[in-house]
Order: C-alpha cells, then sequence, then structure tokens
C-alpha cells in the first residue's frame, strides 16, 4: 500500500505522462499522445493520481466522458422508458495504474475516487448509469466487485446511479 498523502487532480501540462506505463499499450498510449488533446475539445475529462510529495509522477488515471444507452439494451426499468431516444449515462473510458504501483490498492481507491466524482456528479446532471468497458476478463472481475454488471448481451458494464451510492455505502462501513 502507498502511504498518503494522494490526491487526484485534472491532467495538467505539470505532469509527466512520457513516463507512464500500466502495462496496456493503448491505455499508456491514450495518455502519453492523446488525454490532453481530447480535454481540450471537450471530447473527455482527465483525472490522474499523484503523491503529494511527487506530484508531476502520475500513480494511475482515468477518464469521464458523456455517453447513452438506447432503452432496448438499458438494465432493468430503464428498458421501458420510451420518452427518450437514449438514457443518459457517464462513460469510465480509461482507468489505468502505472504498473511500478500496481498491486498496492491504488487500482481501490481510484476507482472509489470515481465513484464518490460520479454521485456527486449525479447531483448536478441527470443519468441514470456509469458504463464502462473492461479490457479482459480480470477487468470485467475488479469492476463486479464495485457492483458493475454487462449490459444484456454486452461486454458493456454499467452500474446504476442508484446502486452506486449503496456501494459508496458499502464501502464506507467496511
Amino acid at each position: 500500500m502507498i502511504e498518503l498523502p494522494l490526491r487526484v487532480e485534472p491532467l495538467g501540462p505539470h505532469h509527466d505522462r512520457a513516463s507512464f506505463s500500466s502495462g496496456e499499450p493503448s491505455l499508456d498510449e491514450y495518455i502519453r499522445r492523446f488525454a490532453g488533446q481530447d480535454t481540450r475539445l471537450n471530447l473527455t475529462r482527465c483525472f490522474v493520481l499523484v503523491h503529494e510529495d511527487e506530484p508531476q509522477r502520475i500513480l494511475g488515471y482515468y477518464t469521464l466522458s458523456a455517453a447513452s444507452v438506447v432503452p432496448r439494451k438499458a438494465p432493468g426499468k430503464l428498458a421501458k422508458v420510451r420518452r427518450y431516444p437514449e438514457i443518459g449515462a457517464l462513460l469510465l473510458g480509461r482507468f489505468a495504474i502505472d504498473r511500478r504501483f500496481q498491486g498496492r490498492g491504488l487500482g481501490r481507491k481510484l476507482l472509489l475516487h470515481v465513484l464518490f466524482h460520479v454521485a456527486a456528479l449525479g447531483e448536478e446532471a441527470g443519468f441514470a448509469l456509469l458504463l464502462v468497458d473492461p479490457l479482459d476478463e480480470e477487468a470485467e472481475a475488479f469492476y463486479r466487485k464495485f457492483g458493475f454488471a454487462p449490459l444484456p448481451g454486452e461486454r458493456r458494464m454499467y452500474l446504476l446511479l442508484k446502486d452506486l451510492r449503496a456501494t459508496l455505502t458499502a464501502f464506507e462501513r467496511g
């Protein structure tokens, strides 16, 4: 486990993107080449996990962007919604921990931060679920621990906003 103080902040020009290495080439290339551009184009927002003693070093990162699901592909009661052609969602598009810091609980800490962040956004804007596209079975198992489930007939996973709040309450209790 890495000792506190850790913080999550928006990606900025002072962050060392070049040395980030998660072991997954697509995630490494994204943070190095595209995260800044996508942020400037308002396609996504990228947030980085840093240690306060070395704030330029990226320990992990995630991206959030707007998304939607057509009702026929939505889970549960949302599948019956007909007054909207699409149901609002947020997409946890990318999520990675630098390989030098993997296995130390940072993925859990960062995902809990994501969930708190999304819960706060849910107080300001209307959306019903958080989506994620796990890269592999290991990632899928990780997200399941936090209450994510596959969308019907898809690999894409979801967590309803109401369930997200329950997940946070459960993790806060221990």
